[in-house]
């Protein structure tokens, strides 16, 4: 297929099939290294990259690709391209003066295909134990991936990156981790740092402060409003359903090893409560 190739009716061949991540099962019209070929799954996406040298293979507003309407890709992604309002596909222009890998492009897109197809994912870390998940939640460089790998160091697993799938279940917040397997969600922590802080500091949070939160660092900002409603219903699930807190760690290299042994007491204690029936605190 040439680089300016429009975007293909039916990717869902062998050769088109590209990896899992996050819950979706990837097709695509070109190689992206970095993805799982196995794993959770609950919906199918087409993601396209198309050359921006040819603005002629790039669907416009209003038109139609494989039958579904396209509109332009959501500022919050910091792409250039279009997306399906049913989030059954994507088409991402690439620019090659732009050093991003295509994987890259594919976190930032994937959440908002996933959210158009009423799935919730959370721009999160997270670590799990035989009995419960805890995300770690934050922009870019607030440290999710940092304090999930020393936790890692400390036993336990870590369960995602950056993009964590959640699925409400029988009024369960669960976390799936394979096919046959899911866990509960037992908090939602929401990352900073604080020069000058001599321990960690963690600030139970009311439901209604975790929504507002959940609304900061989500993918909610969709132009399809019945989408939109779906997501913000599934965000109020679940800030009823998660204790939540706020969760700041000293700015400085040298005390990582003592807060992350702080963090592990922390959520240890966290989940104990969880299997007790006391809840959060």
């Amino acid at each position: 297929m040439s680089e300016s190739a429009p975007i293909r009716s039916d990717m869902r061949d062998p050769s088109a099939f590209a990896g899992v991540l996050a819950g979706a099962r990837i097709w695509s019209n070109r190689a992206i290294s970095g993805l799982s070929r196995s794993g959770y799954h609950d919906l199918d996406v087409e993601i396209a990259f198309l050359s921006r040298d040819d603005p002629e293979a790039m669907p416009r507003e209003g038109d139609e690709v494989a039958g579904h309407e396209a509109v332009s890709l959501p500022c919050p992604t910091g792409l250039k391209g279009w997306i399906a309002k049913d989030g059954g596909w994507g088409a991402i222009e690439e620019d090659p003066d732009v050093p991003w890998d295509r994987l890259v492009r594919v976190r930032r897109l994937l959440p908002f295909l996933a959210a158009l197809q009423g799935r919730v994912t959370l721009h999160a870390s997270a670590v799990a134990s035989p009995t419960g998940v805890h995300a770690f939640v934050g922009e870019s460089g607030a440290g999710k991936s940092t304090l999930s790998r020393c936790l890692a160091e400390l036993g336990w697993r870590i369960v995602a990156d950056d993009l964590l799938p959640c699925r409400m279940r029988e009024g369960i917040v669960a976390i799936p981790l394979d096919e046959d397997r899911s866990l509960p969600l037992r908090g939602i922590y929401f990352l900073a740092r604080q020069e000058g802080l001599p321990r960690v500091r963690r600030t139970l949070l009311r439901g209604a402060d975790c929504l507002k939160r959940m609304l900061v660092h989500g993918f909610g900002e969709i132009s399809q409003r019945k989408a939109w409603a779906a997501q913000f219903g599934l965000y109020e699930r679940i800030a009823r359903a998660v204790p939540a807190y706020d969760l700041v760690e000293p700015d400085a290299l040298p005390h990582l090893p003592r807060s992350a042994r702080e963090v592990d007491a922390m959520i240890a204690g966290q989940e104990a409560r969880a299997l007790s029936g006391f809840g959060g605190g």
